[in-house]
This record gives C-alpha cells, structure tokens and sequence, in this order.
C-alpha cells in the first residue's frame, strides 16, 4: 500500500514538471546599482560627506540614546567626513566606502567618528546601508576594538 502511494506521488509530480517545463534561472535587479545588475562598473552610492549620509547617523545616534542609554544625549554636528578606503564589487558584491569623522555631542565631548556605506543593506535588501560608531564610545563593543571592525582590512 505504502509502496503504491510512493509510485503515484512520484507519477504526479514527474507529470506536473514534464507539463510545466524547465523554467529559466530567477534573476533579481540590483535597485541600487546604477548601471546594470552585472556589477561591471562603479558603485554610485553617496559619498561620505553627504549631508543625508550626516542625517542617518545622527538620527540612528540619537534614537539609541533614547531607547536604550536614556542619557539624554545628542549627536550635535559631525565634522570632517572624509573616505578613507573604498572596496568595489570585487571580491565580495557588497561595495564598501569606509569613513571617518569628529562627532561632537550635546554633552560638549567630542569623539572619533568611524563608519562604512554599502551597497544593498537598506531595507529589505534596496538602497545603501551605513553602520558607524565613536571611538571611546562603544559601549556594548559591538565593533571593539575601537571601532576597528568598522575600519578597513
């Protein structure tokens, strides 16, 4: 009984793929890449200096200050973003602009500012992703030692 239960489910599903036919590969567009999904040209993502690029990391400060330090401390101004390193397409697909800043905080300290853009870690995989952290200011060491997880190999 078994047996013959096995060879139908087998029968059915070998009819099904013979009816539907081989499928072409899936292949998903890179959103956020400019030029085309192949990856054989620049990544246009924003520059280390762009004043939305500010914006992001100071909003993602202060939302965690509030959430989870209750500090009551404000990122006031970054100074001097510059790049420090750029990893294209090769050899992972993530393209990497590393940077590097002064954060000034309401709290009148000022700290290193280390953070990277990359390519595809928006949300749900589309737009650029930027991760950062102060140096000295670590507090659960999530890119211990002093920011260097975030920093160019």
């Amino acid at each position: 009984m078994l047996r013959s239960v096995a060879v139908a489910i087998c029968a059915a599903v070998g009819i099904a793929a013979a009816t539907l036919g081989a499928a072409p590969p899936a292949v998903a567009d890179n959103f956020t890449f400019y030029s085309d999904a192949h990856r054989d040209g620049p990544w246009n993502g924003p520059a280390c200096d762009e004043p939305k690029v500010l914006k992001r990391i100071s909003a993602h400060f202060d939302q965690a200050e509030a959430a989870y330090w209750h500090t009551g401390i404000r990122m006031a101004q970054i100074t001097q973003p510059r790049e420090t390193a750029f990893r294209d397409w090769d050899p992972t697909i993530i393209a990497r602009r590393y940077c590097t800043g002064t954060a000034y905080l309401t709290d009148g300290r000022k700290y290193g500012l280390v953070y990277w853009l990359r390519s595809e870690q928006g949300f749900a995989g589309v737009d650029w992703g930027v991760q950062f952290c102060l140096v000295g200011r670590d507090r659960d060491y999530s890119y211990a030692p002093h920011c260097k997880m975030l920093r160019p190999l």
